[in-house]
């Protein structure tokens, strides 16, 4: 099969322009996946560029966006707001529905996947489904475990911190401390497809543990035994491309 890609901007909620990415076969189809990617990843990242093929063979259009502090998009990593990245998301499926994507699937990875939980626990209709890739429900933790913040809501509000070579406002990390993601996954109303590498020492696995005892939605588990945060091994890739089809082609089977 012979996959197009299309470069396209479209403006969020607070005007700027957010860049994308549309796979598809021949541009027509009404069905579709948006993929939200991870904290310092892009549109462009390993996993989704190997495994949009597949998504487009099963019969989607795929959208992969740059949020609106990364990439190609309009803004700044030091402004980086979760919250909105979930309307980056809102306004990435109106685009999409715009250009005649009338079923609209979620796929997000790591940071992009919490993304794609709080947009599903708050979308009315909600996504027809969710594909989730590594994602943290301990947003504290996360942070806690992975930089010298020891409490986020203890850092001074108008200040900037260090995180992975990058100065971020706090307002970030106070925000972050504030969501209850538990609460989020227990008003999802889809079925979800959820991912987790055992041995992932970024997001542990115990958050996809306490994600599968939240949802109160139909869900199938996949569980990689020696699976780290990244699942970019050949054979890693290999195994997301045949869930992804499955889940796609058998209705969302849990």
């Amino acid at each position: 099969m012979t996959v197009r890609t299309e470069k396209v901007f479209f403006s969020n909620s607070r005007g700027a322009r957010l860049s994308g990415r549309i796979y598809s076969a021949d541009g027509g189809e009404n069905r579709g996946v948006i993929f939200c990617h991870g904290l310092f990843s892009t549109k462009d990242g390993y996993k989704i560029t190997r495994m949009a093929e597949s998504l487009v063979d099963a019969g989607f259009r795929v959208l992969a966006f740059d949020f609106s502090y990364a990439g190609e998009s309009e803004g700044s990593i030091a402004e980086i707001s979760l919250i909105q990245c979930v309307r980056d998301i809102a306004d990435a499926a109106d685009f999409f529905r715009g250009r005649g994507v009338s079923e609209i699937h979620l796929m997000g990875s790591s940071m992009g996947a919490a993304a794609a939980i709080l947009f599903c626990a708050g979308q009315k209709p909600s996504p027809v489904s969710l594909i989730s890739i590594a994602a943290p429900l301990d947003l504290t933790g996360l942070l806690t475990g992975n930089s010298p913040i020891s409490d986020p809501r203890d850092l001074p509000e108008n200040g900037q911190t260090l995180l992975e070579g990058f100065l971020i406002n706090n307002s970030f990390f106070r925000e972050i401390a504030a969501i209850d993601m538990k609460a989020a996954v227990r008003a999802i109303d889809c079925p979800v497809l959820l991912i987790h590498g055992k041995l992932d020492t970024v997001v542990p696995f115990a958050n996809a543990l306490e994600f599968a005892a939240a949802l109160k939605s139909p869900f199938r588990a996949l569980y990689i035994e020696d699976g780290d945060h990244n699942l970019t091994r050949d054979r890693d890739i290999e195994r997301l491309r045949t869930e992804f089809s499955g889940w796609i082609r058998g209705g969302y089977a849990c």
